[in-house]
């Protein structure tokens, strides 16, 4: 019996060492998560072909800035990110590598900064225990190579959010000064941010009733005030946007089967159409064992702990429930990648609530529901992998990278693409090339082909084309809008996927 219980207590004191060695060496897996998260973004990324929306944010960084800003103010997206894409690639170059390393880069460092808020929210050891939560998280890795603004607005959400418990701890004004500023530029990188920020004003709002303080003389609220100063020179450009422009509409509401999409997604990278009853009973069982022990935890918690686990919440439930709000609106305008700077903060909380299972006692359940996660967000990992940048909405995937190594382009050579929306998705590979785009009417100046307006490339028939070939891209989705005139033979149809290469050649009239 002795024997037995020194055993015991010799493995208690081995593992205790190994925890501590663990977690002495904090910093070294600090920039190891982050180290790995950016090569497996990178990884993943590799052979993805640059889509319409990533191809849009190309086109825009490559205008002089007065350009650049006229055009975002007549789109559906305020202009930081642009900018910021514009100045790394005047430094790193336009390769598809250098130009996604941008969003890698903030994807990477947003997991740093994520394991930092962790560690000061709760301990070293909670952090280290959602470190491999954040690593193999496949939304968030997927938008983690995406040439847009989603990586970054997720990197100024959590540094905001770091800062924010830095205020709140220290009360100093430099800190919420600080946090200030990035409320103001989250906005100015993308307007979906308010989701987070709201988060906060709901979670500050909660804490200053508990203490029973006056709202108005809170530093807090005084921040917010200045965060809105701040955006206040582009709000007429906002409310122009929101009431003349793409922002309303080009979503849809928030529904259940929306829902469950987001779920598949997050957990597992399948949306719900494609989700079985493996995989249905899979989330099912992560979904009850996270709710059990949340409660569980939350029962178990101290006062300063559960403040701490409010703000994880309600940066989890407050953009669901105002998305759901936004639903109600005439026009909604939810789509699942404005869930995209959100992603980290649930990735988190599945780690969180692991770690404070675990240590509370419920260690059997903590166990099977983190063992479950890791199994399902590894298979959402290789999902993602397959699946690439398909466009669930269009039901698309992009293979412009394979078309392109298939045409040449010479001087009696004229590409057509078959609408403004080919022209965007496949204007980076055809950049030399005598690229043009079939529509009959002129592009109209706001929304996003606004950029294409008065364009000199717009083709309205082939009649004025005098190239002895002629190559025409489209999709074999819908039927094709641009139709040669007579004096232009079909020689060839190559199909990659679901894109279409029609190759025509003119066709010599005898003497």
């Amino acid at each position: 019996m002795a024997k037995k219980l020194s055993e015991k207590l010799s493995f208690r004191h081995q593992t205790n060492n190994v925890l501590n060695f663990i977690e002495g060496n904090w910093w070294a897996w600090v920039i190891l998560a982050v180290v790995v998260t950016y090569v497996v973004i990178m990884l993943l990324a590799r052979g993805q072909s640059i889509w319409f929306d990533e191809g849009y944010s190309i086109m825009i960084a490559q205008k002089p800035i007065d350009q650049l800003l006229a055009l975002t103010a007549v789109d559906a997206h305020p202009p930081f990110y642009y900018l910021l894409l514009k100045a790394w690639a005047g430094v790193f170059g336009w390769s598809e590598f250098a130009l996604r390393s941008l969003s890698a880069g903030a994807a990477a460092i947003t997991v740093g900064v994520a394991l930092l808020l962790i560690r000061r929210l709760f301990t070293t050891r909670v952090a280290l225990v959602v470190l491999p939560f954040l690593i193999v998280s496949p939304f968030f890795l997927r938008y983690g190579y995406e040439i847009r603004m989603y990586a970054v607005v997720g990197l100024i959400g959590v540094l905001a959010t770091w800062v924010l418990v830095r205020a709140v701890e220290s009360g100093r004004t430099r800190w919420w000064v600080g946090y200030a500023v990035l409320v103001a530029l989250g906005m100015y990188t993308l307007y979906m941010s308010v989701v987070i920020w709201l988060a906060h004003f709901v979670w500050l709002t909660v804490r200053t009733f508990q203490h029973k303080q006056s709202l108005i003389q809170q530093k807090w609220f005084i921040a917010y005030i200045g965060a809105v100063a701040l955006f206040v020179p582009y709000l007429p450009i906002f409310a122009d946007q929101t009431f003349n422009s793409a922002l309303p509409g080009i979503g849809g509401p928030l529904t259940i089967e929306k829902l469950s999409g987001i779920l598949g997604l997050m957990i597992s990278y399948t949306p719900s159409w494609q989700i079985g009853g493996v995989l249905s009973l899979g989330l099912l069982t992560v979904i009850g064992l996270g709710i059990y022990l949340a409660v569980f935890v939350w029962k178990q918690s101290a006062a300063g702990q559960r403040q701490n686990l409010q703000l994880m919440f309600y940066c989890v439930g407050v953009p669901l429930v105002f998305y759901i709000l936004v639903s109600l609106l005439p026009r909604p305008f939810f789509i699942d990648r404005y869930m995209a700077h959100v992603a980290v903060f649930i990735y988190a909380l599945l780690g969180i609530i692991l770690a404070l299972g675990w240590r509370h006692g419920k260690r059997i359940i903590a166990t099977l529901f983190g063992g479950l996660v890791i199994i399902l967000l590894s298979f959402g990992v290789l999902r993602l992998q397959d699946t690439g940048n398909f466009n669930f909405e269009r039901m698309q995937l992009p293979m412009t990278t394979e078309l392109r190594q298939s045409i040449s382009c010479t001087d009696n050579t004229v590409i057509v693409a078959d609408d403004p929306y080919t022209y965007i998705d496949s204007h980076y590979y055809f950049a030399e090339c005598d690229l043009r785009f079939y529509s009959k009417q002129p592009v109209a100046n706001r929304g996003g082909y606004a950029l294409l307006g008065d364009s000199s490339a717009r083709l309205a028939s082939s009649n004025g084309l005098a190239a002895s070939s002629l190559i025409h891209l489209r999709w074999d989705s819908k039927p094709a809008l641009f139709q040669p005139d007579g004096r232009y033979s079909l020689v060839q149809s190559l199909t990659y996927d679901n894109q279409v290469v029609d190759r025509y050649e003119r066709v010599t009239s005898a003497e």
